[in-house]
């Protein structure tokens, strides 16, 4: 799947196609509210209808556009995207998952210092309840905690004990590599366990082949992630490694990390401390043989109750972490997207943030929850009316990080604001004439100021 490629420059009159319809709903959404914004946007051509109602199906999904011609973005984009609606037009999780800032429950404890990730969710993987959250429907790269979806999708098809001989493609895969030989054989058990411990992309390689090859798979992990009601992710590698297209979310990858930990098989492997490997030879060369230990056993040594932990890192994605903990039968889990290892290292900080969210008194109130999959004729979650506790993002929206405090809002925040401005039935007329004639206005001064182009 490759990113669209815009133009940096277009003509006046698409500018213009735009311009009116924009006006013409946001004068009617400002003066009229919700009733006259639906009429409004029921005029317009259906690509604008799908903009302004949120309601666009998955395909359509945002990415940053290509800046070079390389096959994958070579740092992070300073506006990432934000999330896609469900597929009946509703914030997956709640309307409060909708901010672009921190989403916290009202009377929380003030959360840790030193957490650095631009988009994270903490989540009790039990009840699916979201205890807290940032941005947690903006859309980042991944990186290799990826690989946990990669796992959850092709291990049902793949018996532990089944043989794989590792081509030279898979052997020489870009990346972090455990070292598999090209015409070795290997067990999926070992595989798994150089995909889970060293996060090795050969092997994310080579179970993809397995599994009937790189495409089936990706195919394969964009429609599980549709099964598991994540609604922000496209994959296009089985590894993590980045492509201008590929970008998920923290709420979409706390959905994948509740399956992950649903699979003992998974778990299992994940907490191994090491792995051995025999020597091989095939005819193209010889290993000796060698063992490597788990990249996360500084969480697993440091942090009560860790059940799972993945790390990932590119320069697009920068660092990204998941890792679940169960303590007294209750298990939280935490995805941090686009952090960093200063102050604190990504498993301190979230050692942090359990501690928080266990803390918690169990009677507060959670500000969202993992839905899984939506259907298009679910009834929609409305926000918290006026005069019902808020929660610290809703009193203070935090500012996206282009420091626009409207885009700090996110998805959907803008159409619930004005749930309560519904004007009297008496008034609905004569304001909506009122924006018609403005929003002609509007294009008479479009189509006079319009610079004229020699052919």
């Amino acid at each position: 799947m490759t990113a669209r490629q815009h133009p940096t420059s277009r003509p006046v009159r698409c500018v213009r196609s735009v311009l009116g319809p924009a006006v013409a709903v946001l004068i009617a959404g400002t003066s009229l509210g919700p009733a006259a914004t639906a009429i409004a946007i029921a005029a317009q051509p259906l690509s604008f209808q799908a903009a302004a109602t949120g309601s666009r199906p998955a395909a359509t999904l945002t990415a940053p556009e290509p800046t070079s011609t390389a096959a994958s973005p070579q740092a992070p984009s300073p506006h990432p995207p934000a999330g896609a609606k469900a597929p009946n037009g509703a914030v997956p999780g709640g309307p409060q998952l909708a901010s672009r800032g921190l989403v916290l429950p009202t009377g929380a404890p003030p959360l840790p210092r030193g957490l650095t990730a631009r988009s994270w969710v903490l989540a009790d993987l039990g009840t699916g309840e979201i205890l807290a959250a940032r941005d947690p429907h903006g859309r980042y790269q991944p990186a290799s905690i990826l690989k946990t979806l990669t796992a959850v999708t092709v291990a049902p098809n793949l018996p532990s004990k089944r043989v794989v001989v590792v081509s030279p493609g898979a052997a020489h895969a870009e990346g972090s590599a455990v070292g598999l030989l090209a015409g070795g054989r290997y067990s999926v058990d070992q595989l798994f366990q150089a995909l889970l411990l060293v996060s090795a992309n050969d092997a994310a390689a080579a179970l993809a082949q397995a599994n009937g090859g790189v495409a089936k798979t990706v195919g394969q992990l964009n429609a599980k992630v549709r099964q598991l009601g994540a609604y922000d992710t496209v994959v296009q590698t089985p590894s993590g490694l980045d492509g201008w297209t590929q970008l998920t979310s923290a709420y979409d990858m706390s959905l994948v990390l509740r399956a992950f930990v649903g699979q003992p098989r998974l778990v299992a492997y994940d907490k191994l401390p090491s792995a051995s490997y025999p020597a091989r030879s095939s005819r193209y060369g010889k290993v000796g043989p060698y063992e490597f230990d788990n990249q996360s056993l500084n969480f697993f040594g440091a942090v009560p109750g860790a059940l799972v932990a993945k790390t990932g890192y590119t320069d697009a994605a920068r660092h990204t972490y998941l890792s679940a903990v169960r303590r007294k039968g209750r298990t939280l889990g935490l995805i941090m997207l686009r952090g960093e290892r200063v102050p604190l290292d990504q498993f301190q900080q979230a050692a942090e943030l359990f501690d928080w969210g266990f803390s918690l008194n169990r009677f507060v109130s959670p500000v969202g929850k993992l839905a899984g999959p939506i259907a298009a004729d679910a009834p929609v979650e409305t926000a918290p009316a006026t005069g019902k506790p808020a929660t610290h993002a809703q009193r203070a929206p935090a500012p996206a990080a282009d420091g626009n405090p409207a885009a700090g809002r996110g998805l959907g925040a803008a159409a619930s604001s004005n749930a309560s401005a519904m004007p009297a039935p008496g008034q609905l007329i004569p304001a909506l004439f009122a924006g018609v004639a403005l929003a002609a206005a509007a294009g008479w001064l479009a189509n006079r100021r319009r610079p004229r182009h020699r052919r």
